[in-house]
């Protein structure tokens, strides 16, 4: 697992730049040149999220709250959100696909990990509550099948878009942003499928569309929550696409991939019996036997 997700954060982190530099274009770093970020929008946006996610946690099915039983899978969705959250930023100077015409100091830096760092988890909870409502599985179960690839097929295709997505995307962003974007699940998927693991895709072979769809209409929930949060709180952004049906298929986007995430991270758990996964609780009523 951890192997797997060292690979995701250097890739994304180094071919970028490769691309970048092969092209003979520059990317410009130059927060010094601008004004500090408002503390303002990002504490609304942070709450906002962190609202849902209290919301999702206590409103649903307590059988199935991350805070109740599994804490450090939690701790590890929060962990891999702040990274994933960077690395998209850091993506996006890239692409080129969002702007905020405002630096971050220090504690505006620590607000925004935060908020990456809930995204995920906040997805995830949403998604697991989406999935309890009555009857929508099963009728998301009987959707048409798509074809499956074998795990060699999967990195032969996946590979090369996902190089192309991030070589290409930096180096020629206004054709390449839509595939730099997608590169990331791609990505995690080849390696998946390198180490013969499942994807998140291999239910679609049966024609069972429920984890996919409740994922992405996880990410548009969350995503639109915090978006609208920071722009009511006074923030600024620009956004970059050709149309504003990319930047929901963006968020949907996003949902995908918090949900491979977390079963990337979930592996770890895989195989351990129920009183590892979960803590056991002394039993209340003291027995006492007695011979006679």
């Amino acid at each position: 697992m951890l192997t797997r997700l060292v690979l995701f954060v250097a890739l994304i982190l180094a071919l970028p730049l490769a691309g970048s530099l092969l092209s003979g274009s520059e990317v410009v770093w130059h927060f010094s040149e601008l004004a500090a970020q408002s503390l303002q929008p990002l504490l609304i946006s942070l709450g906002a999220v962190l609202a849902l996610f209290i919301a999702v946690e206590f409103g649903g099915n307590r059988q199935r709250s991350l805070l109740k039983l599994q804490r450090s899978y939690l701790m590890a969705l929060s962990v891999a959100g702040a990274v994933c959250g960077w690395l998209l930023l850091y993506l996006n100077r890239y692409a080129e696909s969002w702007l905020v015409p405002a630096a971050l100091d220090i504690t505006g830096m620590l607000i925004l990990n935060a908020l990456f760092a809930l995204l995920l988890p906040t997805v995830l909870g949403l998604r697991t509550l989406l999935a309890s409502l009555p009857g929508l599985l099963q009728r998301l179960a009987r959707l048409p099948a798509m074809p499956s690839l074998s795990a060699s097929h999967t990195v032969n295709v996946l590979a090369p878009l996902t190089l192309l997505g991030l070589l290409g995307g930096a180096a020629w962003p206004e054709y390449l942003f839509w595939l730099m974007w997608l590169a990331p699940l791609l990505l995690l998927i080849a390696l998946q499928a390198l180490w013969h693991e499942r994807s998140i895709f291999a239910e679609l072979a049966t024609g069972d569309w429920g984890r996919v769809l409740c994922a992405a209409l996880s990410g548009i929930v969350v995503c639109n929550v915090a978006v609208l949060a920071f722009r009511f709180g006074g923030g600024t952004l620009i956004v970059q696409v050709p149309n504003a049906a990319f930047a929901q298929l963006g968020y949907a986007l996003f949902g995908l991939l918090s949900l491979q995430l977390g079963d990337v991270i979930a592996e770890y758990w895989r195989g351990k019996t129920r009183g590892k996964v979960f803590k056991r609780k002394s039993f209340p009523i003291p027995v006492v036997s007695k011979k006679d």
